[in-house]
């Protein structure tokens, strides 16, 4: 029996090395047509070099395609190989639900007992970190705050057991909600009953 180290057996290794290698390979995976460097470096906001290195390594490993098109080259996804079809590209198709997945559970659980369903902190800015808390602020809706908090207590183990979120909630009254200021880091999320009219994007709670 002939046993296979190193790069034969873990080709994955070479692959997620590096942060880069796998912004690049993301994009690529949702592109539909091929795309030059500057374009690959700035849908995965990387500088144009990295992208260059992350290519050169992508295209070393036999994953990517470079084909000249007048003063530039144009890159893409080579899905005949084994690795792309049968492992990264189904990986990126189940990550792009990820984000769907979290807000059906917010919406699934909130629906009738919160009348607007605010995202807060670091992930309003797209900045969340793995470990740290998810922050909503919800606002009262008809069937009262006792309703809501349940809610919220239920979603919590979700957003914890499924995805391993942490959630941070806060409940505002209609009246609380009609004192908000304008701040940076919140905006409206999810109008899961229609968001109330005095909610503009942009708008939000003071803490």
């Amino acid at each position: 029996m002939i046993y296979l180290k190193g790069h034969l057996a873990r080709p994955l290794d070479a692959v997620l090395s590096a942060p880069s290698r796998l912004a690049v390979l993301r994009e690529l995976a949702q592109a539909r047509a091929p795309l030059s460097g500057r374009a690959v470096a700035r849908l995965a906001r990387i500088n144009h070099q990295g992208a260059a290195v992350a290519l050169a390594g992508l295209e070393r490993l036999g994953l990517v395609e470079r084909r000249p098109a007048g003063r530039s080259d144009q890159w893409r996804l080579d899905r005949r190989r084994w690795l792309v079809a049968e492992v990264l590209a189904p990986m990126f198709e189940r990550e792009s639900e990820h984000a769907d997945g979290v807000a059906d559970a917010i919406k699934g659980e909130l629906r009738g007992k919160a009348a607007a369903v605010l995202l807060g902190g670091a992930a309003a800015k797209g900045r969340l970190e793995p470990g740290k808390s998810l922050e909503l602020v919800l606002v009262e809706g008809s069937r009262g705050r006792r309703a809501i908090g349940e809610a919220a207590r239920v979603l919590a183990v979700v957003l914890k057991e499924k995805w391993a979120i942490p959630l941070d909630v806060r409940v505002l009254s209609r009246r609380e909600a009609l004192r908000a200021v304008a701040v940076e880091d919140l905006w409206e999320l999810l109008p899961v009953e229609g968001p109330p009219s005095y909610f503009a994007t942009g708008t939000s709670v003071q803490r």
